[in-house]
């Protein structure tokens, strides 16, 4: 997770289809690295990494060799991402983004659609949209200002 400009979302296991929420609105050549988290890791975490597991065999059935890019899946087991990131502790409806940009994060947002806005924030630090950095959704990931 040391790319400059990542974007890294922490999502608990009954969060994690908003994984492609976040890669569907990076900017073209951004990366995003989800984060799978869990309050059960021992049952939950394995199950979780089965079903990613099932997932990439499926893609790479459907890709030609070679044409899959595939998303650094980081599974936190031990909750050290999110101790790092400052959101203990982690469950299976947690849903959290942050930009890193020079080592630093830039940019941060809890709740749903957290991914989303962090990922709309342009290259410059700055909200690519006009208004406070969060979707039309009453429920949408806010920005927060601290970085």
């Amino acid at each position: 997770m040391d790319d400059d400009g990542v974007v890294v979302v922490v999502l608990g296991v009954r969060r994690l289809s908003s994984a492609g929420e976040a890669v569907r609105s990076v900017r073209p050549g951004g990366a995003v690295t989800p984060v799978v988290a869990t309050d059960g890791p021992t049952e939950v975490g394995r199950l979780a990494r089965l079903r990613i597991a099932d997932l990439v065999g499926c893609l790479r059935r459907m890709f030609a060799e070679g044409e899959l890019p595939l998303p650094r899946v980081v599974f936190d087991d031990m909750g050290t991402v999110c101790a790092a990131i400052g959101r203990e502790p982690a469950d299976d409806h947690t849903e959290v983004a942050i930009r890193v940009r020079g080592g630093l994060i830039v940019a941060r947002a809890d709740g749903r659609g957290a991914g989303h806005a962090v990922a709309d924030r342009d290259a410059s630090g700055g909200r690519a949209h006009e208004g406070r950095g969060q979707r039309d959704s009453a429920d949408a990931g806010r920005l927060t200002d601290e970085a």
